[in-house]
């Protein structure tokens, strides 16, 4: 009986197909990987079936022959590749043996084989062949000069090209002799040198230029590439050259150069003298504005007035021009730089298109803007030169546009830990431009109507400048318009990821607004859409209509059907009915008295505030609205703070309710350690500790526990293993001790895992206070079903203390911190000392077990280390670690010194942070 268990487990554990086949070649008998790959679902139901039954014909009526001519010479067959062809048309190969399978007596009753897949050898060695052609071919007919030297710097190889190069007829002229053979010895000397380099140093020469006399006594410019060739043992044997001929290319270089200089000398002349010029007229023109407004100040007539502002008009008109000229004379003379600093994306975009929201609201236009969720917030770049951009695309959107919107959008195109690729579009509604002139707008000086009479005006600088500017910013500009329809334009631009939090982003979603039901009331779709989009990415539900009379319907309805709505959202200005009427509709609703309203206005008029506080209006927000601000507004309308996060109240009623236990706490980190023994005993818990999986059983197994807490990473016996072990002595015993598992993985799956082990519950880390408590009530709810002592009441712990911890920035999140130690500011300081002090031990192992390739050293000391911060929330430095652990587990790719060295700087920052904090 052992020995045909132990077969069965050899079968199974076995990755290679083994099966069994009777004299007619019928299958008696197949492991789990050939019932894999033969697509049955159990090894059991392969018995009977032959290769006719899973193969085509084609396969198996070959397998059958060799399996017959196997049973009746009785020699087996060893290593065949055969081509395996199925009935949906794969074809797969396999490497087989085949041998008879003798009964007790001698006899022949059948076969045994052996198959193991080399289907992706095979198609490696079909690749390898084609691509040995191809590259013979291609090698063959490149006109570049390629060839191979041995180590004394003789011909083993060359194509084509080589052997005209040197004049020979044919390959046999060239192999075995070397440079000195075909050029004067200075060069063939020269050639020789860089050979011997190459070869010495094993370090390949690249690009090299060399000027050489052929053999026909044509001066050339060859551009050679040499890299060492290395055998099998890695010894350098020779090299392989590739030259080709730049002679040409020189020639239209040297010319092109002396254009260059020559074109250069002439733009710069001209952009010192647009700069002199545009620096002189700059000053009496600061004069003329300056003394303008002076005067503008004074007692003046009507008529005095109007022309003193005409005059201040022209001005600001003429500096503009200036100061384009002057932007633009850098540019041409490459003087322009850009200025890198950090800043918040969404809120200078927001101030940048709302200084232009009264010019759009002056000709009764809207005007949005919207940032993609994926786009990050916190940037280094050009600020000013972005918004100088921002500004000129806008600007000449709202003057070539007469009705409708202009939308500017910001999506992320490309993103990695250090830098960002934004797309930018500017969406109007205007006049549009014709296909044949859209590509010279960017151009200087130029303007799709550039006749005299033209009713816009401008310098056609300001695309030119933009151009340049995006240009700079790593990205480019483009356009997509059509004449009556509008225009969108395009750019892209670069930017570095700024480090630490963005101060832009907001919560994802708050649990205190989180599924509340919003209005959104806007006769613009582009406002509407943009809102939803705000909202819902706050976790809140929006519903958006387009008019007064279709909000009211809406929420009458709503609180009909007993889901009324939280927050009323309405634009201002709008056709029929504005929201000043919308709102006092809805305050003569007796059911929407007491509903928080917000007003989103593209101006103030007169009147408006006294207005606000007759209708008791919670705020009003000026449009464009930009994300922080209407974020803010909503929550202070709702009455919830902006840093509340209640996402855990403290437990009450049935679920805190357990009787003091004996509790057996098996856990290998001693931050986990303190933090899960002080939440127990300030329960009324008594707490025993074990510090691996084999302490544990033995604990058990002298001791008297109502519950054992089991971490499930444990070094020499692990959680599962060490539950297993208990289940089975119990068996013997005739009892159940419960066991709750303790993990920081959390993954699908594991909860499984960890019943199938024996284990009664799940709990995964950070544990907190009211999830311990709910989970002992659980699983002792059976025990004391079936009889077990009445529960003595055990209250939770109260709120966290008063004293406010300070933050240190993302590294730690203060709020999960505390909410881990149930506001108990002495044990979190405990905590933080003891992963202080272990910190740089764990992360001298991993170093060490990086350098010894100890894959299960590093994936515990990885572990150790995730477990260990756990309870200072989810962090970046917490994924770092993660992500570690993950590398050397083999679940996810990646060079585990890289991802070492991006976990090791966060660290250490951290680590300082703490002891400062730990020092007040």
């Amino acid at each position: 009986m052992l020995d045909s268990d132990l077969l069965r487990a050899l079968l199974d554990s076995l990755p290679d197909n083994v099966y069994f086949k009777d004299r007619e070649s019928r299958f008696i008998r197949v492991n789990r990987a050939a019932a894999r790959w033969f697509g049955l679902e159990q090894p059991e139901d392969a018995a009977g079936k032959t290769d006719f039954d899973l193969f085509t014909s084609q396969h198996a009526s070959v397998a059958f022959q060799d399996e017959q001519e196997i049973i009746r010479t009785g020699r087996p067959m060893l290593h065949k590749q055969e081509m395996e062809t199925w009935p949906d048309g794969r074809v797969t190969w396999v490497d087989t043996c085949k041998m008879p399978l003798v009964d007790h007596a001698g006899n022949t009753i059948g076969t045994f084989g052996i198959s193991r897949d080399i289907t992706q050898q095979k198609l490696a060695e079909e690749a390898l062949s084609r691509e040995r052609d191809l590259l013979r071919t291609l090698i063959n007919h490149l006109p570049d000069l390629i060839f191979v030297k041995d180590a004394e710097g003789r011909f083993v190889a060359a194509n084509e090209a080589v052997i005209h190069a040197l004049g020979a007829r044919r390959l046999d002229d060239v192999l075995g002799r070397t440079d000195f053979d075909f050029f004067d010895a200075a060069l063939a000397a020269h050639f020789h040198a860089d050979d011997e380099d190459v070869i010495r140093s094993a370090m390949p020469l690249i690009d090299r230029e060399e000027e050489i006399i052929a053999p026909d006594g044509q001066r050339k410019w060859l551009l050679t590439t040499k890299v060492p060739l290395l055998d099998s043992q890695g010894l350098v044997v020779g090299l392989v050259g590739i030259g080709r001929n730049v002679t040409r290319l020189k020639q239209v270089e040297s010319d092109l150069t002396a254009a260059k200089e020559a074109a250069d000398s002439a733009n710069r002349a001209k952009s010192d003298f647009l700069a002199n010029m545009s620096h002189e007229i700059r000053t009496p023109m600061n004069a003329i504005i300056g003394m303008t407004e002076l005067l503008l100040d004074t007692h003046l007539t009507a008529n005095q007035r109007e022309y003193l502002r005409m005059v201040a008009s022209s001005g600001e008109s003429l500096l503009t021009l200036l100061n384009d000229i002057l932007d633009f004379s850098k540019i041409e003379a490459g003087k322009m730089e850009l200025d890198p600093s950090r800043f918040q994306l969404r809120d200078s975009l927001g101030d940048t298109i709302r200084s232009l929201a009264l010019r759009a609201h002056g000709k009764g236009l809207e005007l949005a803007f919207r940032v993609g969720h994926d786009v990050p917030d916190a940037l280094i770049g050009d600020i000013s030169r972005l918004r100088q951009v921002i500004v000129n695309l806008v600007g000449n959107a709202i003057k070539f546009t007469e009705r409708g919107e202009v939308l500017v959008s910001v999506e992320c195109q490309g993103h990695d830990e250090r830098h960002a690729e934004l797309r930018f579009a500017v969406v109007d509604t205007g006049i549009g431009i014709p296909l044949e002139q859209q590509e010279r707008i960017f151009h200087a000086f130029e303007q799709a109507d550039s006749s005299t009479t033209r009713r816009f005006g401008g310098t056609g600088l300001g695309l030119a400048i933009s151009c340049r500017l995006v240009e700079l910013m790593g990205g480019r500009i483009w356009i997509d318009s059509r004449p009556g329809r509008g225009s969108t334009f395009y750019f892209t631009a670069r930017f570095e990821v700024a480090d630490g939090k963005d101060g832009g982003e907001l919560p994802g979603k708050l649990t205190a607004i989180s599924d509340l039901r919003v209005l959104v009331v806007d006769d613009n779709a582009t406002n509407r859409r943009i809102l939803v989009d705000m909202l819902s990415n706050w976790g809140m539900q929006p519903v958006a209509v387009a008019g007064a009379s279709e909000a009211l319907a809406a929420l009458r309805d709503a609180v009909t059907a007993g889901n009324p709505f939280r927050l009323l959202l309405s634009d201002v200005n709008m056709p029929e009915a504005d929201g000043f009427e919308l709102v006092r509709w809805v305050r003569d609703e007796r059911a929407l008295t007491g509903l928080p309203i917000v007003l989103l206005t593209s101006g103030g008029r007169p009147g408006d505030h006294r207005r606000r506080g007759e209708l008791h209006i919670a705020a009003q927000l000026l449009k464009p609205v930009k994300q922080s601000e209407l974020f803010s507004t909503v929550v202070t309308a709702l009455g919830v703070s902006p840093l509340e996060d209640p996402t855990e109240e403290p437990a009450t009623g049935p679920a805190a309710q357990v009787r003091s236990l004996k509790i057996l706490l098996a856990e290998d980190n001693q931050v986990n350690q303190l933090l899960a023994t002080a939440l127990l005993q300030r329960q009324g818990h008594h707490v025993a500790v074990a510090h691996n999986g084999r302490q544990t059983v033995e604990m058990w197994s002298h001791g008297d526990f109502d519950l054992i807490l089991m971490d499930v990473e444990m070094p020499e016996v692990d959680g599962l293993e060490a539950t297993r072990q208990i289940r089975q002595r119990e068996r013997q015993r005739g009892t159940h001790v419960p066991i709750i598992a303790m993990t920081a993985h959390a993954m699908r799956g594991d909860r499984e895992l960890c019943l199938a082990a024996g284990m009664d519950d799940y709990l995964s880390k950070p544990i907190r206070s009211q999830q311990v408590t709910e989970k002992l009530v659980r699983v002792l709810e059976r025990r004391e079903v079936a009889g077990g002592d009445e529960s003595t009441a055990v209250e939770p712990a109260g709120e966290p203390a008063g004293q406010s911890v300070e933050s240190v920035g993302e590294l730690v999140d203060w709020k999960v911190a505390l909410r881990s130690v149930n506001g108990d500011q002495e044990l979190l300081r405990e905590l933080l000392e003891i992963f202080l002090a272990q910190t740089p031990e764990l992360l001298s192992e991993m170093k060490q077990a990086i350098d010894r390739q100890d894959l299960a050293t590093l994936r515990l000391k990885a572990h150790a280390l995730k477990g260990s911060m756990l309870f200072l929330g989810p962090t970046p430095i917490w994924q770092r670690a993660f992500r570690l652990e993950s590398i050397a587990a083999g679940q996810e790719g990646g060079d585990l010194r890289d991802a070492l060295a991006a976990l090791e700087p966060q660290l250490a920052t951290l680590l300082d942070q703490l002891r400062r904090y730990l020092a007040r």
